[in-house]
């Protein structure tokens, strides 16, 4: 029998995933990365200024974040973690209740 919490820690962990991609693979889209052009990509430009959206917000009203980047850095990744976070645990919910969905309607019923 799963917790309730196993869903919470596959997406803490799959997000920690996705994010250090973000980090270290894409960077920052609007500035040129130094190995990769996989973040001039717009659909990935898109996908990663969406998730990070709260840190950037955050960042351009802050005159501190844009005065210091390594604090900005920090902000983005906390702000693009926790959206990761909530829109995993969001598609991991949907699966949950398809697959609760279909077996209600499945044609073949497991004995009880």
């Amino acid at each position: 029998m799963r917790t309730k919490h196993s869903k919470l820690n596959r997406a803490l962990i799959a997000a920690l995933l996705v994010e250090g991609f973000n980090f270290w693979v894409i960077g920052y889209p609007a500035a040129t990365h130094p190995i990769f052009r996989l973040s001039q990509n717009p659909a990935v430009a898109l996908q990663w200024y969406v998730l990070h959206l709260p840190g950037i917000i955050v960042s351009d009203h802050s005159i501190y974040l844009r005065a210091h980047a390594a604090v900005d850095s920090v902000v983005l990744f906390l702000a693009g973690y926790i959206d990761t976070v909530i829109l995993l645990l969001a598609i991991l919910w949907i699966a949950w209740m398809l697959a609760r969905v279909r077996s209600k309607f499945s044609p073949v019923r497991r004995p009880a």
